[in-house]
C-alpha cells in the first residue's frame, strides 16, 4: 500500500543527499514516516475485522484451550493460534471475502519486506562509479539495515559491471577482496611494488585481490558484458573501505601539493600537470580491440603468482558438482581448493534450479550465508525466531524488548529476482524456490558467501538426506509423540534430496498435503 512512495523516497534521498549521514537521515525520516501511516491503516484494518467477526467458533476454541493444563504464556498462544485457524477457515468458505483476504496478506508481505532486515534489492545499491562503460556499485554497511547483521559487519558486497571493451582504469582499495566472475570474460592485472601478474577471467573464476594491490580489469568481449561481484573484507575501519584511483580526472596523485609531486617525481610542474591532467575520464573507459590484446597478451591462468603461496585463480564451474540432478546443480568451493579462501573463513557457492524446483529447508551451523540472485526469479523463506522480529520492530520503534516471552517463531519471505540479496544467519531454516515463468524467464541462478565456514555444517530438514533420519525409534517417539512407523512414513516420503520439487510444481501434479505431516509438524508447535 505504501510500498508506491517509500520505494521512491528512498531514491531521492540517495540521489539528492551528498553526505553518508545525510542519506542515512533522510532514509530514516522515510522510514519514520512509512511506519506511522502503517500503524495506523493496521489500526482502522483492526477496527474492521472486530466489526466482521462473528465470536461462536473462537469461544469454543478458546475454551478448550482453557479447559487445558496451560500456563499463562501457553494458554495465549493457543488462543492465538485458534483466532488464526479461524480466519483462514472463515476465508475458505467466503469466496470474495477470501479473494479480500489473500489481497490483504499479500499486501502485508510486501509491505513487510520493506522492513526485512534479511533483504535487499537492486536499489539498496549505491554508485561508486558511473559511465558509459560501466559501473561500479557497492552495498551499504549490513549494519546500516539491522542490529541483527552485526556478525557481518565488518564485510561489504561491491558489483561491478563493464561494458564490451570497457576498462577500468588503475585503482587500489584498502580492503582484500574475494572476487566471483558471474558473467563475461576479460582480463585482470595486480601489481605491487616490483610484481606484476596478469589474468584471463571466465565466469566461474574466484580470484583474490589483496588490500593495496593496484588493479585493472577490462572486458575482452566485444557483445556482452563483464559482471563481478565481490566480497569486501577491509583492512583499516571495520565495516569502511576507499577506493584510491590512480589515474584518469579522480587521480588521488593530484591532491598532493606540486613541490611534493616535482621532487617525488624529479620532473617539472608542466609536465607533471599534463600527464595527470590529460585523461578527462573517470573510473571507466573503452579500450579498443587492440589495447585488449595487449593486455591479455601476457596473461596468466591459474599459476602461482607473487603475492602469496596460492594460484592466481579457481574456476568453481570447473569443479565437480556438489550435487547434481535433473532438477539442478549445486558447486562450491572452500579453503582446501583456493587458499585464499581458508585465509578469510569464507566458502563461495553456486546453485543453478531449474524452474518449480526448491533446495529443500535447510540451516547452517556456523556460516552466515550471503546470497546474490544472478538470474531468474523465485523467493527464499526464512523461519526466524520472533524475538528477532521484535528486536528489529522495537529496534525502529526504541523499544526495549522484554524477557519472558517464550520461542516462538515467524516466516520471513523474501521475493528476489537478478540483482537481489539475501541474508541467512546460521541456525535459522531456510528454503530457496524457484519461480515458474516460461521458458524467457529461465533458471534461478544464485552465488553465495558463507562467512565463518570452517567447521560448518549443513543440515537437511526434509528430503532423502534429512537430519531426522539419525534419529533412534525412542527419541522420534518422544519428539512427535507418534509411533515410529509413521513418523518414518513422512519423514521418508521424500525421495529426493537437496534440490526437490517446489510448490508450484506439486500443486501441478495434483498433490495434496496429508494430515500425517500436520501432525508431525504440530509437535514442534
Amino acid at each position: 500500500m505504501f510500498k508506491s512512495w517509500i520505494r521512491p523516497c528512498r531514491q531521492q534521498c540517495q540521489h539528492q543527499q551528498r553526505g553518508q549521514q545525510q542519506r542515512m537521515r533522510c532514509e530514516r525520516s522515510c522510514y519514520e514516516k512509512y511506519q506511522q501511516e502503517r500503524k495506523q491503516q493496521q489500526e482502522r484494518e483492526q477496527q474492521g475485522e472486530d466489526r466482521e467477526r462473528d465470536p461462536a467458533a473462537l469461544r469454543e476454541c478458546r475454551d478448550d484451550c482453557r479447559k487445558q493444563e496451560y500456563d499463562r504464556s501457553q494458554q495465549q498462544r493457543c488462543e492465538r493460534w485458534c483466532e488464526e485457524q479461524y480466519r483462514e477457515e472463515r476465508g475458505r468458505h467466503q469466496g470474495n471475502p477470501r479473494r479480500r483476504e489473500g489481497e490483504r496478506e499479500e499486501e502485508e508481505e510486501k509491505e513487510e519486506e520493506e522492513h526485512n532486515p534479511y533483504l535487499f534489492d537492486r536499489e539498496s545499491f549505491r554508485w561508486i562509479e558511473k559511465t558509459e562503460h560501466g559501473d561500479i556499485r557497492v552495498l551499504p554497511n549490513f549494519l546500516e539495515k539491522s542490529k541483527l547483521l552485526l556478525g557481518i559487519a565488518n564485510y561489504r558486497i561491491m558489483l561491478t559491471q563493464l561494458k564490451p571493451r570497457g576498462f577500468v582504469l588503475p585503482k587500489h582499495l584498502d580492503a582484500d577482496a574475494i572476487a566471483y566472475v558471474a558473467q563475461g570474460s576479460g582480463v585482470i592485472t595486480l601489481i605491487c611494488q616490483d610484481k606484476r601478474e596478469t589474468y584471463e577471467l571466465q565466469q566461474g573464476d574466484i580470484i583474490k585481490v589483496p588490500a593495496g594491490a593496484i588493479e585493472y580489469v577490462a572486458n575482452k568481449d566485444s557483445r556482452e558484458k563483464l559482471v563481478l561481484i565481490e566480497l569486501l573484507i577491509p583492512v583499516s575501519t571495520p565495516g569502511l573501505f576507499e577506493l584510491f584511483y590512480g589515474a584518469g580526472a579522480q587521480n588521488f596523485l593530484k591532491s598532493f601539493s606540486d613541490e611534493i609531486l616535482e621532487a617525488a617525481f624529479n620532473t617539472r610542474r608542466d609536465r607533471l600537470q599534463r600527464l595527470l591532467g590529460q585523461q578527462k575520464k573517470a573510473g571507466i573507459v573503452r579500450a579498443s580491440e587492440e589495447q585488449i590484446h595487449g593486455l591479455s597478451r601476457h596473461s596468466s591462468e591459474g599459476r602461482q603468482w607473487p603475492f602469496g603461496e596460492s594460484k592466481g585463480t579457481f574456476n568453481l564451474l570447473r569443479k565437480r558438482p556438489s550435487h547434481s540432478s535433473k532438477r539442478g546443480h549445486m558447486y562450491q568451493a572452500d579453503g582446501n581448493d583456493y587458499q585464499p579462501l581458508k585465509q578469510h573463513d569464507v566458502q563461495v557457492s553456486y546453485a543453478n534450479i531449474t524452474q518449480g524446483s526448491m533446495i529443500a529447508p535447510s540451516f547452517n551451523s556456523r556460516a552466515i550465508k550471503i546470497v546474490m540472485i544472478v538470474e531468474g526469479e523465485g523467493y527464499i523463506e526464512t523461519i526466524c525466531p520472533r524475538s528477532s522480529n521484535r528486536r528489529q520492530s522495537r529496534e525502529r520503534e526504541g523499544q526495549r524488548e522484554e524477557e519472558g516471552q517464550g520461542q516462538w517463531y515467524k516466516r520471513v519471505r523474501s521475493h528476489v529476482r537478478p540483482g537481489s540479496l539475501v541474508v541467512i544467519p546460521p541456525g535459522q531454516p531456510s528454503v530457496t524456490v524457484a519461480s515458474t515463468g516460461g521458458r524467457e524467464r529461465g533458471n534461478f541462478e544464485a552465488i553465495c558467501f558463507d562467512i565463518c565456514a570452517e567447521k560448518n555444517e549443513r543440515n537437511f530438514l526434509a528430503g532423502r538426506n534429512n537430519v531426522w533420519n539419525q534419529m533412534e525409534r525412542v527419541a522420534k517417539e518422544l519428539a512427535f509423540d507418534m509411533p515410529e512407523r509413521e513418523v518414518d512414513e513422512v519423514l521418508q516420503s521424500q525421495k529426493e534430496q537437496i534440490i526437490v520439487a517446489g510448490p508450484e510444481e506439486r500443486e501441478g501434479g495434483g498433490h495434496r498435503r496429508n494430515l500425517p505431516v500436520l501432525e508431525v509438524a504440530a509437535a514442534f508447535m
